[in-house]
């Protein structure tokens, strides 16, 4: 009762779990997986290749992008950086910086 479902799931957290299944274990998906990962974990993550790929986000969201130890003499600063992170996400490590086969 406490999620919304889109309409095509026609009211039922079943057929709606059914439909993602579905379209998650599709050829489709397994034929462009490694676009995803080079979107999420590789080379389009970071530098121009993810500026082209239209896949940037905000400095903070990265790992290294500030170093907290550095900013302990002004705790209201440590706590505006913790709270973004917190409340908006990191970027996961890249871990990849060529093309994912």
């Amino acid at each position: 009762d406490d999620v919304a479902l889109p309409p095509w799931a026609e009211g039922s957290a079943h057929r709606f779990v059914d439909l993602m299944r579905e379209a998650l274990e599709s050829e489709y998906v397994s034929q462009h997986l490694h676009q995803w990962i080079d979107l999420i974990f590789g080379f389009k993550q970071r530098g121009a290749a993810a500026e082209a790929a239209k896949n940037t986000f905000y400095y903070l969201t990265y790992e290294g992008a500030v170093d907290l130890d550095a900013l302990s003499h002004d705790p209201h600063q440590v706590k505006a950086i913790q709270d973004q992170i917190t409340y908006f996400g990191q970027t996961p490590i890249q871990l990849l910086t060529h093309p994912h086969p």
